[in-house]
């Protein structure tokens, strides 16, 4: 119970450093004259999860398939939606098809 509570503080705490520290006011003006490190910083997030999406596909197709990819590539597609702002509204979809390979999991090894 006690290391519960602890991870709760820290998040309470990290959320309200992060409240304190974000400006209040976003500027949505576009920038005309974006250079190309601005352009790859936009789809910098999705890189790291590609690649684990890749990694992952390699892994499976080499060894014999369990029900744990489908949960493993669930949850590397819903961090994938969540790197990008144009695929957000796939995060509810993704989400519910890696909660239900949880579920699923659960009921094979209870």
């Amino acid at each position: 119970m006690r290391v519960t509570m602890f991870w709760f503080i820290a998040a309470f705490a990290i959320a309200t450093v992060v409240f304190l520290v974000t400006p209040e006011n976003v500027s949505d003006a576009p920038d005309n004259q974006a250079s190309l490190a601005d352009k790859l910083s936009k789809h910098s997030l999705i890189i790291l999860p590609l690649l684990v999406l890749s990694w992952l596909i390699i892994a499976i197709a080499s060894a014999p398939v369990t029900h744990f990819a489908g949960t493993a590539i669930g949850f590397v597609l819903t961090s994938c939606s969540i790197a990008l702002p144009s695929t957000h509204k796939y995060l509810a979809p993704l989400a519910t098809l890696t909660f239900a390979s949880l579920l699923i999991e659960l009921a094979l090894y209870l």
